[in-house]
């Protein structure tokens, strides 16, 4: 499913387009290109060679809290935000507020308390699982994977080095079909790395850089092996419990989490529970949950080396362009940060640390729906004292047969990959060759809104009788020809 536009499914813990950076042309996330899950990236907009823009005086403080205010409110009355934010600057907090219900059933208001399934915000806790057991002696990251897993093809030439930073070539578990019916199970990781053994690679290790689940799945089973403890005793014993991170841990099928909130998917016509997921099929990519608090002192403690030497530090997020040690590299146009985004099936969150001011900046919500990226990006914007437009609210419209035969058809992308417009039970739905089907809401006449990503869904003006152009307008940009109508086919 390389190339694939449409994600089959809401990872756990998604990526999308982040930038208009050639680099990243190749790399594409959720909404354009190689689809992972935890898919991030993490990496919003990545490493476009820009100007350092400073940003070490945050723009008119009491001011800030304002302005952050009403961009948030607006997401919310939009009802595309749930859930708490913190943003830090050194060791004071600029701005710390909850929206919405933890629990919308029984009106539980959000609070600094609740916690959040984090998705993949678990790779930075279990990349400094293994410096730490690097740290200790236990383990170099230059072994191979055959040391730990010998049976893994192409475990002689992979690195724990190039599992850490997605360089080691191995395919992302959520490039198989039925991998969502398998999250419904109850597969232990081993389970899940065996459905990769027909098909393992995707390059040679080392070649580049292609984000992979996988990898840190399989990291997570080498923390276990060289440890001696399960993956949930050693991220409790090993940072949760020396940082102080009482609100963390690893999310059990077994045991209940004291505070933690419901998930929910919200679409333009309603809100509805996220689909169930084993917490065993994303594991060390993914399954652990905390709060925004305890988040900004796990990184404070990373930034600031308390576990760890400064030179280590220096290499997590140095080693390699992109991605870290469990750290996305990112470019706000001009402004050098580092984190992570993540979604599980009815949560969203994302981490970002400003190296120049020290900012740290955190949101975690219990709706899958949430626009992490552009969220990410304007705040970022805000505290660097530059205005941000507030969204607009959706406002759905009556979906007409009219609006339906203009745009109904198949939009070429590349040969071999169409995207689907067709009517189910008077829904229309948009379908990628391979990928399940996504419903568009309807907001105008030829424009349509999608949930799960970043863009809409533009068409093009009719030319006799049928739009010849479907458009993605916002995060990810694509034009699409149209190739067929009703009782005709047009040349490709």
């Amino acid at each position: 499913m390389a190339g694939e536009l449409l994600p089959a499914s809401l990872p756990a813990g998604r990526q999308a387009p982040q930038a208009i950076c050639k680099p990243l042309d190749t790399i594409k996330m959720r909404q354009i290109s190689n689809i992972s899950i935890g898919l991030l990236l993490l990496i919003l907009a990545s490493s476009c060679e820009n100007a350092v823009t400073k940003v070490s005086q945050v723009a008119d403080e009491p001011r800030l809290s304002g302005v952050i205010d009403d961009y948030l409110n607006a997401w919310e009355v939009n009802g595309k935000f749930n859930g708490s934010v913190l943003i830090a600057k050194g060791d004071s907090i600029l701005y710390n507020k909850s929206f919405g219900f933890a629990n919308r059933e029984l009106n539980v208001a959000s609070s600094e308390s609740t916690k959040y399934l984090i998705g993949s915000i678990t790779k930075p806790f279990t990349a400094y699982g293994i410096l730490l057991l690097e740290h200790q002696g236990k383990l170099s990251l230059n072994d191979k994977l055959a040391k730990f897993l010998p049976e893994f093809p192409n475990a002689e030439q992979i690195s724990i080095k190039q599992l850490l930073t997605h360089r080691s070539g191995i395919t992302d578990y959520h490039q198989f079909k039925g991998w969502e019916e398998n999250a419904k199970l109850s597969p232990s990781p081993q389970s899940t790395l065996s459905t990769l053994l027909p098909r393992p690679s995707i390059f040679e290790p080392g070649e580049r850089f292609s984000y992979t689940n996988s990898g840190y799945i399989i990291l997570g089973l080498i923390i276990e092996q060289v440890s001696g403890l399960s993956y949930s005793q050693f991220i409790q014993s090993a940072i949760a419990e020396p940082l102080g991170l009482s609100n963390t841990g690893v999310a059990s099928n077994i045991n209940m989490i004291e505070n933690l909130a419901s998930g929910y998917r919200t679409t333009p016509r309603e809100t509805i529970k996220p689909a169930y997921i084993n917490y065993n099929q994303p594991y060390a990519s993914g399954n652990m949950y905390s709060t925004p608090s305890d988040l900004w002192k796990f990184t404070q403690a990373v930034v600031h080396s308390t576990l760890l030497s400064p030179e280590k530090t220096t290499e997590i997020f140095n080693i390699e362009k992109y991605y870290g040690y469990g750290w996305g590299i990112r470019d706000f146009n001009g402004i050098k940060a580092y984190g992570h985004y993540g979604a599980m099936n009815g949560f969203v969150g994302a981490i970002t640390y400003i190296p120049d001011g020290k900012f740290f900046i955190c949101f975690l919500t219990n709706d899958d729906n949430t626009p992490e990226y552009s969220i990410t990006e304007d705040l970022v914007k805000i505290i660097d004292g530059k205005d941000v437009a507030l969204p607009k609210k959706t406002v759905l419209i009556e979906l007409t047969e009219n609006m339906k035969s203009k745009v109904t058809g198949d939009y070429l992308v590349k040969k071999g990959d169409t995207l689907s417009v067709f009517e189910l039970d008077n829904k229309l739905y948009m379908q990628e060759t391979g990928q399940i089907k996504h419903e568009l809401f309807p907001i105008d006449s030829l424009e349509f809104e999608l949930t799960l990503f970043e863009f809409k869904v533009v068409f093009s003006e009719p030319i006799n009788t049928y739009s010849d152009t479907l458009k993605f307008v916002g995060k990810s940009n694509l034009r699409a020809k149209r190739i067929t109508v009703p009782n005709k086919t047009y040349k490709q």
